[in-house]
């Protein structure tokens, strides 16, 4: 895998994966999980580790800026006369 060197990793006891590896949170249940990245890739691997129950945090390197949308759905009736 190709990781990005941060200093200290080399000590670290636990895995460290790249995201093009991950398959699923199923083996992370209970665990404390990093995800390094708010991208789409580290969004939706955080949200299925946390779906399968693992502790999870995220750590991104600028602001991430936040938006519900909420979707009004209009339902067009055609009445036959």
């Amino acid at each position: 895998e190709n990781i990005p060197m941060i200093p200290g990793l080399e000590n670290f006891p636990g895995d460290v994966i790249h995201s093009s590896s991950y398959k699923s949170g199923k083996s992370y249940s209970g665990k404390n999980v990093l995800v390094v990245g708010s991208g789409n890739s580290g969004m939706e691997i955080a949200y299925d580790l946390a779906t399968h129950g693992a502790n999870t945090s995220i750590v991104i390197r600028s602001p991430v800026c936040t938006r519900t949308i909420y979707f009004h759905w209009v339902h067009e009736r055609k009445f036959l006369v």
